[in-house]
Formats: C-alpha cells, sequence, structure tokens
C-alpha cells in the first residue's frame, strides 16, 4: 500500500513538474519527464525548431534535460532577443559553454565590463586600415596556396581546402608572418581548429565537460594552438621589430584601471577571434562556390565584375576599392549565409521576466534565436528556400525589415568581423576565379550535427588551370 502512494505522490508531482503549458509563458514542447525533447534536439535541433514554429507560433520553450530554452522565431520575435538589454538577457551566462574553446577569463569567462572591453580591444584591431591592408595579404596568401597545392589540374575537397585557406589567410592578417614561421604548415592549425569545432555541438550546450571523444579532442586541439600562439608572443616580445597588425593591438591594449592583458588572455582572445572568423570563411566560402556553379547566370555576373572592376579599371590588381565594387558576388555570399548560416541558434540567458506579446519569458530560462529558421521564413523572404541573390538588390530589399537578416546577429553584439569575413571570401574567389576552370556536382546537404553547420563531407571539386586570361 505504502508503495502504491508514494507512487501516486511521485507521479503527481511529475505531472507538475512538467506541465506543458504555464499560463502566461511560452508554450512547451517535449513534457517527457526529465528528457523532455532532448533527444531531438541532440540529432536534429532544426527540425525541431522549425516543427515548433509551425505548431504553435513565434515564441514557444523547448525542454532539454532540465533545461528550458525558449525561441523567438521571425523578425518582430527576434527584436526582444536582439534589444534585450545585458541586465535582462545576458550573453555571457548563456555563453559559457564555450570556456574550453577560448579559456578562462575570455570574453564570456569574465565580468561583463572586463568583456566589453576585450570586445572593445579586438574591434580596435579591425579598423578600415588593417581592413584594406588585409586585401594584399589575402590575395598573396591565396595565389600562393594555389599554385603550391593545386598545379595544373586534378581534384580537392574543397571544404578541406577552404579551411586550410582561410585560416592561413586570417592567421597572417592577425598574427603577421610569425604565424608562417611559427607553423611550418597551415594544415596543421587547420586541423586542430577542425577538432576545436567538433568539440561544440548541441550536447555541449548544456554539458560541455562531459566524457566524451570529441570534448576529448577539442582540449587537446586547445592547448596545442595555446602553445602556438603562446610561442608567437613570447618572440614578439623579444623583437624590436615594429608591428600594426591585431596581435600587436592585443598586446599593447591597456583596461580603464590601466593594467594590460596577460599573454593567456591575449591566446584566448586570438584563439577566438581565429574561430570566429575561421569556420564562418571556410563553410561560406565552400557554399558559394557550390551555388554559384549550380547558377550560372549568377557566376556569368560575378566573371563580369571581375573583368570590368579587377582587370579593366585596377590593372589586375585586386584590391579593397574594387572589391567593395563586386555588387553581384556580394549579394551571392549574403544569400549562402542567409540559406546556410554557419551558427544556427544564438543564445542569452533570462536574468529579468522579459515580456513578448502576451506572454512572460521567466528568468532562468535560456532565449534563443535560430538564423536557420527565422531567416527561412516566407513570410519574411519571398520563396525563402530559393536561392535568390537579386532580393538583396536596393529595388527590392528584401531586408530591410529590422533583424529579417541575422546571419551576423544584431544589435549591440553583432559580430565584429563581418566586413573582414566578406572581404577574404570575395578575395578567395575572385582569386580562384581567375585561374581555375572549375566542375562543381550539386549542392550538398547541410550537415547539422554540430552546432556550426556546413555541407555535409566531402565536397569534391575538379580543377583545370586556365589556357587563357580573362
Amino acid at each position: 500500500m505504502l508503495q502504491i502512494v508514494i507512487g501516486i505522490v511521485v507521479a503527481l508531482v511529475l505531472v507538475s513538474l512538467f506541465k506543458k503549458n504555464v499560463p502566461g509563458t511560452p508554450p512547451m514542447i517535449g513534457a517527457i519527464p526529465f528528457i523532455g525533447c532532448f533527444h531531438k534536439f541532440a540529432t536534429n535541433p532544426l527540425k525541431l525548431v522549425r516543427d515548433s514554429y509551425d505548431k504553435v507560433g513565434d515564441a514557444f520553450t523547448l525542454y532539454l534535460m532540465g533545461f528550458k530554452m525558449t525561441f523567438l522565431i521571425g523578425p518582430e520575435a527576434q527584436s526582444v532577443f536582439f534589444r534585450g538589454s545585458d541586465e535582462e538577457l545576458s550573453p555571457k551566462e548563456a555563453y559559457r559553454f564555450v570556456t574550453p574553446v577560448f579559456g578562462p577569463g575570455v570574453v564570456y569567462d569574465s565580468p561583463t565590463e572586463v568583456m566589453y572591453e576585450q570586445l572593445r580591444f579586438v574591434k580596435n584591431g579591425l579598423t578600415l586600415a588593417q581592413l584594406k591592408k588585409a586585401v594584399g595579404i589575402i590575395s598573396e596568401e591565396a595565389e600562393q596556396f594555389f599554385e603550391e597545392k593545386w598545379g595544373d589540374a586534378g581534384e580537392v575537397d574543397l571544404l578541406t581546402d577552404m579551411n586550410k585557406l582561410t585560416i592561413l589567410t586570417a592567421s597572417r592578417c592577425l598574427m603577421g608572418q610569425d604565424i608562417n614561421k611559427a607553423l611550418g604548415q597551415a594544415s596543421n592549425l587547420a586541423d586542430l581548429y577542425h577538432d576545436l569545432e567538433e568539440g561544440l555541438n548541441p550536447i555541449s550546450f548544456f554539458f560541455p565537460n562531459l566524457p566524451l571523444p570529441s570534448f576529448a579532442k577539442r582540449d587537446r586541439a586547445r592547448a596545442q594552438v595555446a602553445a602556438i600562439f603562446d610561442s608567437i608572443i613570447k618572440a614578439r616580445r623579444q623583437s624590436t621589430e615594429e608591428r600594426d597588425d591585431v596581435l600587436q593591438v592585443l598586446m599593447t591594449s591597456k583596461y580603464k584601471d590601466g593594467s594590460v592583458l596577460d599573454d593567456e588572455k591575449i591566446v584566448g582572445l586570438m584563439i577566438g577571434l581565429l574561430f570566429a572568423g575561421q569556420h564562418t570563411s571556410s563553410i561560406t566560402s565552400t557554399w558559394t562556390g557550390y551555388y554559384m556553379f549550380n547558377n550560372p547566370e549568377y557566376l556569368a555576373e560575378v566573371m563580369n565584375e571581375i573583368k570590368t572592376i579587377h582587370i579593366d579599371e585596377f590593372n589586375g590588381e585586386i584590391n579593397f576599392d574594387g572589391l567593395r565594387k563586386m555588387t553581384r558576388l556580394e549579394t551571392i555570399v549574403r544569400e549562402v549565409l542567409r540559406l546556410h548560416p554557419p551558427l544556427i541558434f544564438l543564445m542569452r540567458k533570462v536574468m529579468e521576466p522579459v515580456q513578448y506579446k502576451d506572454m512572460t519569458i521567466p528568468a532562468g530560462h535560456l532565449v534563443a534565436v535560430s538564423p536557420s529558421v527565422g531567416m527561412r521564413l516566407d513570410t519574411v523572404f519571398k520563396n525563402a528556400n530559393e536561392f535568390d541573390p537579386k532580393r538583396f538588390d536596393a529595388e527590392r530589399a528584401e531586408d530591410k525589415q529590422p533583424f529579417s537578416y541575422i546571419a551576423f546577429g544584431g544589435g549591440k553584439h553583432g559580430c565584429p568581423g563581418e566586413n573582414f569575413g566578406f572581404l577574404q571570401i570575395k578575395t578567395i574567389w575572385s582569386v580562384l576565379l581567375q585561374k581555375y576552370d572549375l566542375d562543381f556536382g550539386p549542392i550538398p546537404q547541410p550537415d547539422y550535427t554540430n552546432l556550426v553547420a556546413g555541407p555535409k563531407a566531402p565536397c569534391m571539386v575538379k580543377f583545370t588551370r586556365k589556357q587563357k586570361k580573362l
């Protein structure tokens, strides 16, 4: 009898704990005790989010192994996310799971005022002058990479090679020639960053330190990258040579109280900065190639831009001013990012109750937007699942509604490396399209098993060196 009574009490407690809809809060998805809908989230998170949006609307909460994650989908709902103050919606508290990659005391693992000062240091290194200088570096490294790694003809996994090339160009822009000397081969750093990337998946949102093989690889890779960067910093401190790259900015930056960044924090910021830029650029560069070559009319427009701008106007030089004039290539990259944003979720932690319409999102929830879902709504973008770069042309401007286009986030936490990323991708393709004829297969399916979502590998592409110049 006692066992029956205990069973009834436990059942009643569970029903109350996992009640699906609490009046005045977003509808709850996943009422299975404790587990909720965690399995669906871990295996196919975007399908779960899209299905939930279609079922209950633009605000809903997923119950995930004891966590409550409220999603806001669509420009109106997303504006609450991006306009919220840090006191209400804290990015720092939401992104502590990246601490194993960035390191202790860096950005999200630091006090709020320190976090903003560190982000200011990074922005100070990405000035217009640095961006203009970066174009020449990226062009030079791309020319050398294709000459040495590709040769006259063959077949490559484009995603793998874009990983190598983008990390080579980005690290050279951030740390100068020092990185080339420290590495010897760029592929080493690319492989290590791949292991870091594999260590960020839907499970890491909630349990970043489980004894999983991917997390063990992440931690080993982080230690190796840190050792490489630390050796560069120590060597530079012994040198009298003048530098003007981002690393030098970080090494000479001071907090408001006059203190400086210690080497461990500089290493963490460099790891984070390179991580944020490398995976975005390599994935987007790969998608850009597939979409251009599967849509010949847009490829023809880009080739015409290369001919009339780089070759005719600037005598073959790839420079900052020329790249800014390549508007069709820019809209192609922008459309690729709309269809395939590398970061499928952006998150905050609710510190104070937040109101949306007639619903209150309670303190303690995680709140998230999904660029992958939010930018594929037909109510926002016409025929949202179709590739259509012209939607960003001035006469259409489908992204004019605030917080409709969120590939780089939005508000005061927007990505500081957006301009650098566009320059990097446009430079690489300006070099590649002049050097080679390429043969692409059909557009691959996306791989959503990691938080950083790219095309499913391998992405094999055939190439042949052009016989005539454009």
